[in-house]
């Protein structure tokens, strides 16, 4: 059997006998058979497998670069109010020379701080957050006293766009700063009272002097004043004055002249002119809320959901009632009760928080109406533990 009788698969390696030609045809039919490619299809699998996988690498690496920045920001500044309270405690602060920090509402990315910076002058520098981060929490201005305290325990929240999550800085009333959790929980302290004391010893009140009250008696020789006069005597009747009878006033006809034959022109009678009607002007469309404060907390039962009316008056044709928190944030949850009124009346706004420390803090809910209603009304919800 000669080559040409055999096919690829029934070749079988030439004898030691085969001649050269039949030597050469089977070197070639083997390298043709040993190169073998990839399919079309096979080639746009793999660059489908390689562009998913890359795209997710991308992905990640960028929310974790994200994520750094985000925690970056809200440690830095955390680090800024840690330094204005030892300012304020450095420099025993005085009235009026408290250390501050003060943030400027909603979606603001500036900062300022106000302290010592090292030349002997308290002033204050503004700073921004990184792009994308912003402040999610109502405008505030926290200032720290000579002991490195503050009015009220307050909390920050940092806002990453695009990882839509927001990191709390929490600083208690006695000062402690915490970023991520809130270790000082004020909300949740009973409130103890503390006794003034006004001089260094005390000293013990007087005794008090006796003094007798008495009560006015009417004198034993005194009779009682009798209030019900008893008349002595017979009067005379009083006479009743007449009532007098008022005299008939002749009314000008416009035709007489003064002699009683009507005939004369010398008292000609003018029209009394009718008033013209003035329009009355219709009061304009307003609108309120019913408180416009809510203290919530996220664990304390029966605190967790609060309730506000929004009120419109002098209100005429169909208007949509839309309540959000601002910046669109949504650290709560929000429920109007009538999205649609017709002419005046109220609905209800429920707020309900969400467990999380980042949705804990004072925030603003923007209450309206469309068509609008007089102004926006502003809701203040403060939330803690």
């Amino acid at each position: 059997m000669t080559i040409a009788q055999v096919g690829p698969a029934e070749f079988v390696r030439p004898a030691k006998h085969s001649n050269v030609g039949e030597v050469k045809a089977y070197m070639k039919i083997t390298r043709i058979t040993a190169q073998q490619g990839f399919t079309l299809l096979q080639t746009v699998i793999v660059v489908a497998i390689i562009s998913i996988v890359t795209t997710f690498g991308v992905l990640g690496i960028k929310r974790a670069r994200a994520e750094y920045l985000h925690q970056s920001a809200a440690r830095l500044f955390a680090s800024y109010v840690e330094k204005a309270r030892a300012d304020a405690i450095r420099r025993h602060a005085g009235s009026g020379q408290e250390s501050a920090i003060e943030t400027f509402g909603p979606e603001s990315t500036a900062y300022a701080v106000t302290m010592d910076w090292g030349n002997g002058v308290v002033e204050t520098r503004t700073f921004d957050l990184d792009a994308g981060l912003t402040f999610d929490v109502a405008a505030k201005k926290v200032m720290f006293d000579w002991r490195g305290r503050i009015d009220e325990a307050w909390v920050w929240q940092i806002k990453s766009t695009y990882l839509d999550k927001r990191v709390p800085v929490d600083v208690s009333g006695s000062g402690d700063i915490t970023v991520g959790e809130q270790h000082f929980p004020d909300q949740m302290i009973p409130f103890t009272p503390i006794t003034q004391v006004t001089g260094d010893v005390a000293s013990p009140d007087p005794s008090p002097s006796p003094s007798a009250s008495t009560s006015p008696i009417n004198p034993i020789d005194q009779p009682p004043a009798d209030p019900t006069p008893t008349p002595i005597g017979d009067l005379p009747p009083v006479a009743s004055s007449p009532t007098p009878t008022p005299s008939p006033t002749a009314t000008p006809n416009g035709n007489g002249n003064g002699n009683g034959n009507g005939n004369g022109h010398g008292n000609n009678a003018s029209p009394t002119p009718t008033p013209s009607p003035t329009p009355t002007p219709t009061s304009p469309c307003v609108s309120f809320l019913t408180p416009n404060t809510l203290s919530l907390s996220q664990s304390l039962p029966g605190h967790q959901t609060g309730t506000v009316t929004f009120t419109m008056t002098n209100a005429t044709g169909v208007r949509f009632i839309n309540a959000a928190q601002a910046g669109n944030g949504n650290a709560m949850s929000i429920e109007v009760s009538l999205l649609r009124i017709d002419g005046s009346g109220s609905s209800a706004i429920s707020v309900t928080t969400k467990n999380g420390g980042g949705n804990r803090g004072v925030f603003i809910v923007n209450v309206s109406a469309d068509p609008s209603c007089g102004e926006t009304q502003k809701l203040t919800v403060s939330i803690s533990n």
